[in-house]
């Protein structure tokens, strides 16, 4: 192939230099802006020979040789102007004649020497740029390659079983069937259970009023007898706090305490009672599922652990897997995550198939399970529940993701409906939209709930993180309406 170099004041002047001087044939080879314009370095097919066949074949009479010898305007292009690329290297024909220097309306000579110079410098520079490329792959691969992965999960603990022999595995659904002999009652003893019923409602009634009066009561004579502590007692329902940890918190202050000694005293009390995670999804690994209703935060969150998990030992060792089907684009996105990050992503119809999806993926440390998100009262959740308990043998970690911008109540249900398939976890998301985390710790410290991670944006894998205790309490108790204790939450701060 013939390069050479044409410079014009704009691209159509040099197309039609190209296309008068080297044909309809030629080839862009690259092009660039310079002072004068535009420079191009066009190329066409020509048949030519190398520097090393002319010095074997010198003292033959061939065709090539007489070419070259001959003084004719072709012979000084070749020796002048050309440069041929073979399959290993570049040889460039820049001979002088004495014709050639003679007549200027030919190139030659230095020109032709400093058009192929500046051709290999080229070259060599993009031979440097891949070289500097791989250079700096190699380092980001080794940056996690020193440290240790967790184990597949064919070797951890309580999962050896279930990779053992993939034919031995169960798959066909059990079926239970019950019997019994119906009971009959008679009508008397229905009328007699309805008014015993009426009766029990009428002592709960009474029952509740008299401690309702009871409780007023015995509020006066605390508020007299032990201010500080009533008065924390209001600051901590105010603040978002359930009523009946709210009474204890208070209770394990001192009682002859300043108001300010007892609100740090109270951020130490309730670190303590506030259980956080390690990082164990990470450290650990396993299979983990995250479960919770719509719309607070799954899949991003699914995304964050995964990067948090690559960033530290590389995207060989995670999968991703994505049971929901409902939402638009729900596959796609997790898919999209996975291409980011260059991690396996997989996408199946039914928590059914995960058993058989997890043989194939046995050797990997880290399985993310994002399920589908559906209300609470959705007819899809009961068989959302009923699969996931179906899939007991797997060891499945579940970790409940719920906002922090929620209400406690609701907060509340949604434990009590996630919690009968065993909870290792829980995941608060949404946390810097939230004015007060009372409610969240208030699920936390009652039900013993271990606060695994917090996410306070969108922003992957930055905006997740391990909580801090102390953080949290503090945090908490400043949303207060009562200067006196942000004050007195600032001076030990």
């Amino acid at each position: 192939m013939k390069l050479k170099r044409f410079v014009a004041a704009d691209m159509r002047s040099a197309l039609a230099k190209i296309k008068e001087e080297l044909g309809a044939e030629a080839v862009i080879m690259s092009n660039k802006r310079v002072a004068n314009g535009v420079e191009i370095i066009a190329g066409v097919e020509t048949k030519t020979v190398s520097v090393e066949e002319l010095s074997t074949t010198a003292d033959n009479d061939s065709i090539t040789s007489k070419v070259l010898k001959e003084d004719s305007p072709l012979s000084r292009i070749i020796k002048d102007d050309e440069v041929t690329l073979t399959s290993s290297k570049i040889v460039a024909k820049a001979q002088p004649s004495k014709e050639t220097s003679a007549n200027k309306n030919i190139v030659g000579g230095s020109k032709a020497e400093g058009f192929a110079r500046s051709l290999l410098e080229i070259l060599e520079r993009q031979k440097q740029e891949q070289n500097k490329a791989q250079e700096a792959k190699k380092v980001a691969n080794t940056s996690y390659t020193n440290k240790v992965p967790p184990a597949p999960l064919s070797e951890q603990s309580g999962l050896k079983d279930l990779f053992v022999k993939e034919k031995d595995r169960d798959l066909a659904k059990k079926v239970e069937t019950t019997h019994g002999i119906s009971s009959y009652e008679s009508k008397e003893s229905l009328n007699e259970k309805n008014e015993l019923s009426k009766m029990r409602q009428e002592v709960d009634s009474i029952r509740r009023l008299l401690q309702f009066e009871l409780a007023g009561l015995m509020s006066d004579s605390k508020k007299r007898e032990e201010p500080v502590r009533a008065m924390i007692y209001e600051l901590l329902l105010s603040s978002g706090f359930e009523k009946r940890l709210s009474q204890e918190l208070s209770e394990n202050i001192d009682a002859d305490a300043s108001f300010n000694f007892a609100w740090r005293q109270l951020a130490s009390i309730v670190e303590k009672r506030l259980t956080v995670g390690q990082d164990e999804i990470v450290n650990e690994g396993g299979i983990v599922t995250l479960i919770g209703p719509a719309g607070v935060g799954k899949t991003t969150t699914l995304a964050k652990l995964a990067a948090r998990f690559v960033m530290r030992y590389g995207p060989d060792r995670v999968a991703l897997i994505t049971a929901d089907h409902y939402r638009i684009g729900a596959v796609e996105q997790v898919k999209t995550y996975g291409r980011i990050m260059g991690c396996s992503t997989f996408a199946i119809k039914s928590l059914d198939e995960l058993p058989e999806m997890l043989y194939t993926l046995r050797d990997k440390s880290l399985v993310l399970v994002d399920t589908v998100g559906v209300g609470l009262h959705d007819e899809r959740f009961g068989t959302q529940i009923a699969q996931l308990k179906q899939q007991s043998k797997l060891k499945l970690k579940h970790y409940l993701v719920l906002p922090a911008t929620a209400q406690r109540r609701v907060l509340e249900q949604a434990y009590e409906h996630f919690n009968s398939i065993g909870l290792k976890g829980l995941i608060l998301t949404k946390v810097d939209e939230s004015e007060s985390l009372a409610d969240a710790l208030s699920l936390c410290i009652k039900q013993n709930l271990t606060l695994s991670y917090i996410t306070d944006g969108q922003r992957v894998p930055e905006d997740l993180s391990v909580p801090v205790s102390r953080t949290l309490a503090v945090k908490a108790l400043s949303a207060v309406e009562n200067d006196v204790a942000k004050i007195a939450l600032d001076k030990e701060a």
